[in-house]
């Protein structure tokens, strides 16, 4: 192996395994496709290893690939760091970052005035949508960070820990027997969905979606009200629901920070928003 790594082999690098095609990631690190393959074919000769399978249909990263992405994300991090506390300069620029909408109002009220105090040369644009929309939006290169609750582990990303979501009710909450348990779901997007609907599914639970709504209050506010069960993480639950433990248990989600790699300012501000708490 070489006794160095370029940085712009390793950005162009990042960039075709966010991509997973080399126009979009030539695209995206303004070079030529053909560029960008040379960049891949040097890096692997570097290293000595084969980065990306290879297919009609795109690339993937190789085994070594996925071990050489994740070691070398906190080296790009480290090295634009410094570059960015020599060239304060640097710190002005838009950057775009997405944030589930369950999240939104938490991090409106506790992380974002401080963002906002800590980078005042930086335009801050917030998208608050559902997981599964917000990682499009990161993948087709139209956030440039991005807090998302996936089923699955990603290939990408910082996974920042597990979250249980909960069936949780009303205290007061009661429904007629062998009527549908009437429930408040979110809209396709979120992950919590797709998982409390297969658990109905699996258990064999006559229900029926009293509400389904894009914004995560209102399917909250429903619950509260006592006309449905909903899904929530217990650490937001707070007085006056409880946990339904009567329905099946649903599985553990991953939550993670996908940051652009290639983007000193988000790599920059990738550090302060990785200690939000949900």
């Amino acid at each position: 192996m070489a006794k160095q790594l370029n940085i712009d082999l390793l950005r162009t690098f990042h960039a075709v395994a966010r991509f997973g095609r080399f126009n979009e990631a030539a695209e995206h690190v303004h070079r030529s496709a053909s560029t960008v393959t040379t960049q891949i074919q040097k890096l692997e000769d570097q290293v000595g290893q084969r980065l990306f399978s290879r297919s009609n249909q795109g690339v993937e990263l190789t085994l070594y690939g996925r071990k050489l992405l994740v070691e070398t994300i906190e080296f790009l991090k480290s090295h634009d760091r410094l570059l960015i506390s020599l060239m304060p300069q640097r710190m002005q620029g838009k950057i775009r970052l997405g944030i589930p909408d369950t999240y939104a109002p938490a991090f409106m009220q506790d992380l974002l005035p401080q963002l906002i105090a800590d980078n005042p040369l930086l335009e801050l644009e917030v998208e608050a949508r559902t997981s599964g929309e917000l990682l499009n939006l990161f993948m087709a290169n139209q956030l440039d960070l991005a807090i998302t609750v996936s089923a699955q582990p990603l290939a990408q990303g910082e996974r920042l820990g597990p979250v249980q979501p909960l069936w949780v009710a009303a205290e007061h909450f009661s429904y007629p027997p062998n009527a549908a348990l009437p429930i408040t779901v979110p809209v396709v997007g979120c992950p919590y969905r797709a998982a409390a609907l297969q658990a109905l599914k699996d258990h064999g639970i006559f229900h029926r979606v009293l509400l389904e709504s894009p914004n995560s209050s209102a399917v909250e506010a429903c619950a509260r009200s006592g006309v449905a069960v909903g899904l929530m993480e217990e650490s937001r639950m707070g007085e006056g629901l409880m946990h339904m433990t009567e329905l099946p248990p649903l599985p553990a989600q991953h939550l993670y920070l996908l940051c652009d790699t290639g983007n000193a300012l988000a790599l920059h501000l990738h550090e302060q928003v990785r200690h939000f708490k949900v």
